[in-house]
């Protein structure tokens, strides 16, 4: 896991250092191209690569089950945690998203790549069933959760509805599948382009995590330690008895619970900009968890397994 944590590390590195090495970038805008590109393009290339190559059973309905008990334990937790603090309202609904949603695929999915290297059990089948559970729960009930606390009408369910239905990767993974349980044919230069532009996927992910990353200044300490705690410590042993309770087998069982202890969500920034939350402690709470999780993650699987 060490090999894995630095190969990761100096990719984060680089994309932080993007903006001083080359001051004349608009990195911002550079970031979002990529994550559009991926998004779009490369992200569905892998989900269909994967999900129609692969062995499901075992794992098709136990990930997602899993995934939903972090969610909703951090989120319990969230609730209980922020309602006693002297917050903002705006403040409380944007740190519980933080500790609901977890960033399982942009830093999940390459980790799980680094830690399990054998190719032949489809790792990446673990962080994709866990995105495809995380996005539309969080444009839906993250959503609703925003619209509790926000004080001022930001957006729709409805909207949030059609943004899941217009989302690629479900789709990618509904075409998968499809084909894959109805015995499609698909054509082989179709199967290897998918592969090809899959496997540029993770490094550009961790790319643009680094490239989203601000080292600044980070005050009002406590509330984003909490937030730590629970992501970070409490999700993975949630979603670790969960994964326990449905026999899950290894090592999908130490996969999952990797999963579970992922650091924020970066999506949850688009949704409490949508419902005009306090993006700013929730930005500062992602990067807080991003960087603690470099330490917590190793810790929990040491502790776990």
């Amino acid at each position: 896991m060490l090999e894995a944590f630095l190969s990761l590390a100096v990719i984060v590195l680089i994309g932080n250092s993007l903006g001083r090495l080359f001051p004349g970038w608009n990195i911002d805008e550079f970031r979002k191209s990529i994550t559009r590109i991926v998004l779009f393009f490369l992200l569905p290339a892998l989900i269909f690569d994967v999900i129609y190559h692969c062995n499901l059973e075992g794992v098709l309905f136990e990930v997602p089950a899993c995934a939903i008990a972090g969610i909703v334990g951090g989120l319990i937790l969230g609730l209980a945690a922020f309602h006693w603090m002297p917050l903002d309202r705006r403040a409380k609904g944007a740190l519980i998203l933080a500790c609901s949603f977890a960033n399982v695929l942009y830093l999940g999915l390459p980790l799980l790549q680094g830690v399990f290297r054998d190719p032949t059990i489809h790792i990446e089948k673990v962080a994709i069933l866990s995105q495809v559970t995380h996005v539309p729960l969080s444009l839906t009930f993250g959503a609703l959760l925003a619209m509790c606390y926000s004080d001022q009408r930001g957006g729709t369910l409805r909207a949030s509805l059609k943004e899941i239905a217009r989302f690629p990767p479900l789709w990618a993974l509904a075409a998968a599948l499809i084909c894959k349980y109805l015995e499609v044919p698909v054509p082989g230069f179709v199967l290897r382009t998918a592969e090809v532009l899959g496997e540029s996927v993770p490094g550009l992910m961790v790319l643009s995590l680094g490239m989203a990353i601000r080292i600044e200044r980070i005050d009002r300490l406590s509330p984003l330690l909490v937030v730590s705690g629970i992501k970070l410590v409490v999700c993975p042993v949630i979603v670790f008895l969960v994964a326990g309770l449905l026999a899950m087998k290894e090592p999908y069982h130490e996969a999952v619970t990797l999963e579970g202890g992922m650091p924020s969500q970066l999506l949850a920034i688009a949704i409490a900009d949508r419902y005009n939350l306090d993006s700013q402690i929730l930005a500062r709470a992602i990067v807080v968890t991003t960087l603690l999780s470099f330490a917590t993650i190793p810790l929990v699987r040491w502790m776990l397994f």
